[in-house]
């Protein structure tokens, strides 16, 4: 787990370092192009992370992912507005088209993991109080016919 966030921290800053030096850059089309595909590469580490850790996470995990979450909007903002002032509001319109469904197919995949997980700890309950039962039961007709054979 702790490789996954670290690998989305390390992504995160590599797009404020892109973000910076596009900043300083100016109007350059290929320059954006490299932060959206950072920032792609970014979201998927994140998506990645929080796909493994579904349900099972520590409270430091999920306060780095939040951290990482956080990032990721605010790059979001970041990027907005760079399209706007570079007059390219439909390509931030067509990556956010793209990305809504990426995540929506995301959410999904972890609801299902999150499901999965509760309905195996269930199955592991569920089958340990069926053994703890059964060795009640075989414990009590054991005595029950050590008593029955003791003192007839």
């Amino acid at each position: 787990m702790l490789a996954e966030i670290s690998a989305a921290i390390a992504a995160v800053n590599g797009i404020n370092a892109a973000i910076n030096s596009l900043k300083e850059a100016g109007n350059n089309a290929q320059d954006l192009s490299a932060v959206v595909g950072r920032w792609a590469d970014a979201s998927e580490k994140y998506q990645a992370a929080e796909e493994k850790g579904a349900g099972v996470m520590s409270y430091q995990d999920a306060l780095r992912l939040e951290q990482i979450d956080r990032s990721l909007k605010n790059f979001d903002r970041q990027l907005q507005d760079i399209c706007l002032l570079q007059g390219q509001g439909d390509l931030y319109t067509s990556i956010k088209a793209r990305i809504q469904k990426s995540r929506e197919e995301h959410d999904a995949r972890v609801a299902a993991i999150r499901k999965k997980r509760k309905q195996r700890r269930e199955a592991i309950k569920a089958a340990s109080m069926l053994f703890a039962w059964g060795c009640f039961g075989i414990s009590l007709i054991v005595g029950v016919v050590y008593l029955y054979a003791r003192f007839r």
